[in-house]
């Protein structure tokens, strides 16, 4: 009796942890958005160009300060088997040998040094740092695409597991039909071409069951490849959503765009860039001036661990002027000009593209209201046109076209209605990513 009590509890704990885990395993939108932000390489591609531009502006910075090096070298040196010539104190040459010896030679050297010319460098920092702040407005960009992406592929899903329940009642109501035909055509009260046309409805409404099942499964791979996993395993997902609104005007939606949209921010950042690029090609005209300080020090030890040390100290200022260079800089110039107008035309174009996205997106919003307050009439009015014409068609005052039809009326409109609100949850993403308000 123990032992089969404790078998019935380890068996109860068995199925609550099973139940748990299960539950854990479901992916929520939030957590579907938050992996696509870790796992897809065009997000991590984008935080790695962000590193690069902070490394450049960095080392943009770092031509201000002082370049550091030091060394050691150490070297011993063996001499054997010396030999040489010398004359002897008669004058003959006689033959010497040397005994063998090793020679020891250590040196330290450590010394800074401060160059750079202006007005390059200070040009060359600003521009990076505007480049660095491109490429982190460009990282939000795409975080926000990303997760515009991953709503829409959610959304799709959301929308194919509701038609899967449309079509499912859509099923028995027709599988009922044709049991009701079949027993009063059996009573004589009903034509054999009814149970033919309702047996044909009811064949088509499988095949569009199958239809809705293999949506779900396409559109739930699709929302697991969009999030980094893989297609081919199975994924749980939430089907609890909430309905999105917009309150605002398209005037506070435009307003509120063209200030916080990382694309139009990103595009007016571009444009100073350029302009300090522009500048300095610009400043070739001019004279450089490149200030230089440098200092060090070091300490020699002699083979016979005699030493010396000194320390030296350099500072002055070197003034170069480019008279003529084969007209590179005129070309350099140019080339840049030409990239300040591009950016400045660019910019115009993102606040024009930015603008439009958002009315059009905006008047979209305000028609799915509309579409989607008419759906769920249309199903109320489906739902009772189908009780009238099944009654009448009881009575012998409907024929089953009309029941038929009634049947198919009403499942359209079902699915408008789905199609209608997960429409609108789009629609007001769309308009939230235009915004840059994701």
């Amino acid at each position: 009796m123990k032992l089969l009590y404790q078998g019935i509890v380890t068996a109860l704990m068995a199925v609550l942890i099973l139940g748990i885990a299960a539950q854990a395993a479901v992916l929520t939108l939030d957590d579907a958005i938050e992996m696509a932000l870790k796992n897809r390489a065009a997000i991590i591609a984008a935080r790695g160009q962000a590193d690069l531009a902070n490394a450049g502006k960095r080392a943009a910075l770092g031509a201000f300060l002082p370049r550091v090096d030091a060394s050691y070298d150490w070297y011993k040196t063996k001499y054997t088997s010396q030999k040489a010539e010398v004359l002897d104190t008669s004058g003959s040459l006689v033959e010497v040998e040397y005994p063998d010896e090793t020679v020891t030679s250590k040196s330290l050297d450590f010394g800074g040094q401060i160059s750079f010319t202006l007005p390059d460098a200070v040009f060359n920092y600003l521009a990076s740092r505007e480049e660095a702040a491109i490429a982190k407005l460009d990282v939000i960009g795409s975080e926000q695409d990303m997760i515009l992406s991953v709503k829409t592929r959610y959304y799709a899903y959301l929308a194919a597991e509701q038609n899967v329940g449309v079509q499912e009642e859509a099923v028995k109501r027709s599988e009922e039909q044709l049991k009701l035909i079949q027993s009063r055509f059996e009573l004589g009260s009903a034509a054999k071409s009814d149970v033919l046309k309702q047996r044909v409805q009811y064949g088509n409404d499988q095949l569009n069951l199958l239809q809705a099942k293999n949506s779900v499964i396409s559109t739930k791979a699709s929302l697991a490849y969009t999030i980094g996993l893989d297609p081919s395993q199975e994924h749980q997902f939430s089907t609890e959503y909430i309905v999105r609104e917009y309150t605002g005007t398209l005037d506070e939606a435009l307003q509120f765009g063209l200030t916080h949209s990382p694309s139009v921010l990103s595009a007016e950042q571009a444009i100073q860039a350029a302009r300090y690029r522009f500048t300095n090609a610009k400043s070739d005209y001019l004279p450089k001036v490149s200030p230089l300080f440098s200092y060090g020090y070091g300490k020699d030890w002699g083979a016979d661990d005699t030493w010396s040390s000194g320390t030296a100290m350099t500072y002055g200022v070197t003034l170069s002027w480019n008279i003529f260079d084969g007209f590179q800089r005129e070309r350099n110039v140019t080339s840049s000009r030409v990239s300040f107008n591009n950016a400045r035309a660019a910019a115009n174009d993102q606040r024009n593209l930015t603008s439009s996205e958002i009315k059009a997106t905006y008047l979209e919003l305000e028609q799915l209201r509309e579409q989607k307050r008419v759906s769920g009439e249309n199903v109320e009015a489906a739902t009772e046109d189908l009780k009238i014409t099944q009654e009448k068609y009881n009575l012998g005052a409907a024929t089953i076209l009309d029941l038929l039809n009634a049947q198919v009326s009403l499942k359209q409109a079902q699915v408008s209605l789905i199609q209608a609100d997960f429409d609108l949850n789009l629609s007001v993403a769309r308009l939230e990513n235009s915004m840059g308000k994701m």
